[in-house]
């Protein structure tokens, strides 16, 4: 969570990161509740998880089921869109030429969603250390698992030890997070003051 600014009506556009965190702790009706109405995924994304999906029915052991599952299901309900040329017209050459030239540094997911954010003026949500970095660099929003669940406690959305709890349970998934695991989001909160 880097931004001071009010965020409250601002589109997020969600890489691949946050989403897997949250689905893998079954805790996307979080997202829900607090994005609905605002919350993207780009192109690439979108392509991602209907191919995960499609391949999971072949490979139903696969761990990463869940989360493509609960993504789908949030594209299939609605409330997760697809950031598509029309939801919000921005210069047709500017993005595209900004996802090549990140292209060269990240994957497809974080290139497209960090144009599209800094293009539309939206807040890029991603777990990635180094795609965030980048980011700040160019003046971009960011938020991630952390931010969300710190944000999701101070409006009163969710309990702190929930929100404990949750990251607890994301860590146990393989989130490396830089919070403690007893206690990551009460640490921060302190820390920060908030």
């Amino acid at each position: 969570m880097t931004s001071q600014t009010p965020d409250v009506l601002i589109p997020l556009i969600f890489d691949n990161t946050v989403l897997s965190n949250f689905a893998l702790v079954q805790a996307f009706d979080l997202l829900q509740r607090r994005y609905a109405r605002r919350a993207f995924v780009c192109s690439a994304v979108f392509a991602e998880v209907r191919a995960g999906v499609e391949s999971g029915w072949k490979y139903p052991w696969l761990h990463s089921r869940t989360r493509l599952q609960a993504v789908d299901r949030a594209l299939e309900s609605r409330w997760l869109k697809l950031a598509d040329s029309e939801t919000e017209p921005s210069d047709e050459v500017v993005e595209p030429r900004l996802t090549y030239e990140y292209s060269k540094r990240f994957g497809a997911c974080e290139s497209e969603s960090m144009a599209i954010a800094y293009c539309r003026g939206w807040i890029f949500a991603s777990d990635c250390c180094r795609a965030r970095d980048f980011a700040k660099e160019r003046s971009i929003k960011v938020t991630g698992s952390i931010g969300i669940l710190v944000k999701a406690v101070t409006a009163k959305a969710i309990a702190l030890d929930i929100a404990d709890a949750l990251h607890a349970r994301m860590i146990d998934e393989e989130y490396r997070s830089p919070l403690p695991y007893e206690q990551g989001i009460s640490t921060y909160l302190k820390r920060n003051k908030l």
